[in-house]
C-alpha cells in the first residue's frame, strides 16, 4: 500500500508524504483568476474561512463521522451538540441563579445573626436589671423586717408600759399623796420623751403617742 485516500477530501496521497502532524490547523482558502484562453490562472493571497459556516460546517461534520469511525463510538453531530450547549447553558445559568441565592441566604443568615446578637445583649441587660432589682427588693425586705421586729418591741414595751400604769393608777387612787408613786410615773413619763425624742407633759398622752405607732 504506496497511497491513501484521505477519508475527509478522497483525495490520494503518498504515505510517504502523508503526516497530518504537519498540516495547517486553520482552514484556508485562495480565489483563482482566469488570464485568457490558453494562458491558466492567476492565484491571489491565501485568507482564512474559519468564520464561514457553509464551509466549517460540512468540515465539522465530516471530522465527527471519521471520529465515529475510528474510536468505534458515537460523535454528536452538530445538531446535538446544539442542542448541549443549550442544556449546557441552560444548567450554567441554574447555577448563577442558585450561586446567587446561596449568596442572598448568607446575607439574610448574617443579618439574622446579627438581630440574635442583638437581643442576646438585650436580654443579658435586662437580666442584670433583674438581678439589681431583686437585690434591692430582698434589701427592702431585710429593712421592712427590722422595722418590724421594732414595730412587736415596741409594742411589747407599750403593753408592759400599761399595765405598769394601771398599776400605778390603782396606787394613785388608793393613795394620791403617795409622792414614790407619782416619782414612779414621772420617771417613765422621762423614759417615753427621752426614747421618742417628745416632750410630754402627762404620762396619758405619751402612751397614746405609743399606741398610735409612735
Amino acid at each position: 500500500m504506496s497511497q491513501l485516500a484521505c477519508p475527509l477530501c478522497g483525495r490520494y496521497v503518498s504515505l510517504k508524504c502523508f503526516d497530518p502532524s504537519n498540516f495547517e490547523s486553520d482552514i484556508y482558502a485562495v480565489n483563482r483568476t482566469g488570464l485568457g484562453r490558453g494562458r491558466g490562472f492567476a492565484v491571489g493571497p491565501s485568507f482564512s474561512v474559519l468564520g464561514d459556516v457553509t464551509i466549517t460546517a460540512p468540515i465539522a461534520e465530516r471530522c465527527r463521522i471519521i471520529l465515529g469511525l475510528i474510536e468505534g463510538r458515537q460523535i454528536p453531530s452538530s445538531k446535538d451538540v446544539s442542542v448541549l450547549t443549550l442544556e449546557i447553558e441552560k444548567w450554567k445559568g441554574e447555577a448563577l441563579r442558585i450561586r446567587k441565592d446561596g449568596g442572598d441566604l448568607h446575607a439574610k443568615m448574617a443579618e439574622l445573626e446579627g438581630t440574635a446578637s442583638y437581643w442576646k445583649r438585650e436580654a443579658q441587660t435586662l437580666q442584670r436589671i433583674r438581678n439589681e432589682k431583686e437585690a434591692q427588693l430582698a434589701s427592702h425586705e431585710e429593712t421592712s423586717q427590722r422595722w418590724r421586729s421594732h414595730s412587736a418591741n415596741l409594742e411589747n414595751e407599750v403593753r408592759s408600759l400599761k399595765s405598769r400604769i394601771s398599776e400605778l393608777s390603782q396606787l394613785e387612787e388608793e393613795n394620791e399623796e403617795e409622792m414614790p408613786a407619782c416619782e414612779e410615773m414621772e420617771e417613765i413619763l422621762n423614759m417615753i420623751n427621752s426614747s421618742s425624742n417628745s416632750d410630754f407633759e402627762c404620762l396619758i398622752d405619751a402612751v397614746e403617742f405609743l399606741l398610735e405607732g409612735g
